[in-house]
């Protein structure tokens, strides 16, 4: 029996007079990878931070985890959730270990459990702990960093991760790599909800098992990847999916 872990109800966003979401619904079970698909200003990265209490909703309701986020402590709603962002924002003061410790640290896990931790999702998402435990980021590539970052989003064991264009400022190898290593590493935990945030259509539709295509604040579509390539539910889903027949076009033209 599946389990809705995130539910959004009549959710509208404002500041001031401008309003970003006007009124959104929509439902996540557990175990679900999702896309949300949309061009600056859409509200994918507003609605990304009302998951997590980063932002709170002018009106309407945020379900997580069978908690509404309104009548609970949000610093305990940090505790459960991942986040992963383009920036990392790793401490360049800390090794690699230390770094994907500090959340374990403050919740006052035992060092042995802590060690184990570390090399466990080192592991997991390719980086051979022995080699890269002691390293500094700096030492690190862009790429490498960045897996270094849901390792440690994933410290705690949370049930929910949020990733907010994390792979934008890669270059195109290291990006499809990391695509493809974080698709595996969410197959390995299979409880775990990802909401992943993207401008990338490519990327929304190889990572999620549901798009959601968001546009002025709105959900044009959310269905399969299937069904928002051979079924736009809009004319701007209509236009995205252009794009990738254009770009496909052009690599047949270049043969």
């Amino acid at each position: 029996m599946t389990k809705e872990i995130i539910k959004f109800e009549h959710v509208a966003k404002k500041y001031s007079k401008n309003t970003i979401i006007p009124d959104l619904s929509f439902s996540i079970d557990e175990g679900e990878f999702i896309t949300v698909l949309g061009s600056s200003g859409s509200g994918k990265t507003t609605t990304l931070k009302m998951i997590n209490g980063l932002e709170k909703p002018t009106s309407g309701e945020v379900i997580v985890n069978n908690q509404n986020l309104k009548n609970c402590n949000i610093v305990e709603v940090h505790r459960h959730i991942g986040y992963v962002v383009q920036s990392i924002g790793l401490f360049p003061h800390m090794t690699i270990a230390q770094n994907i410790a500090v959340t374990p640290k403050l919740l006052g896990w035992s060092q042995e459990k802590i060690d184990q931790r570390a090399i466990d999702l080192l592991n997991l998402v390719g980086l051979n702990d022995e080699e890269y435990s002691n390293r500094y980021p700096a030492q690190l590539s862009g790429g490498q960093q960045q897996r270094v970052g849901v390792a440690r989003a994933l410290s705690t064991n949370p049930p929910i991760m949020l990733f907010d264009e994390p792979f934008s400022a890669l270059d195109a190898i290291t990006r499809q790599n990391l695509q493809k290593k974080l698709k595996r590493i969410h197959e390995r935990l299979q409880d775990k909800t990802f909401f992943f945030v993207t401008h990338d259509i490519n990327e929304a539709l190889f990572l999620g098992n549901r798009v959601m295509v968001m546009n002025q604040g709105r959900i044009e579509q959310f269905a399969t990847p299937s069904e928002v390539v051979n079924h736009p539910a809009s004319s701007y889903g209509k236009e995205l999916i252009g794009t990738v027949r254009e770009n496909q076009a052009l690599w047949e033209e270049l043969k």
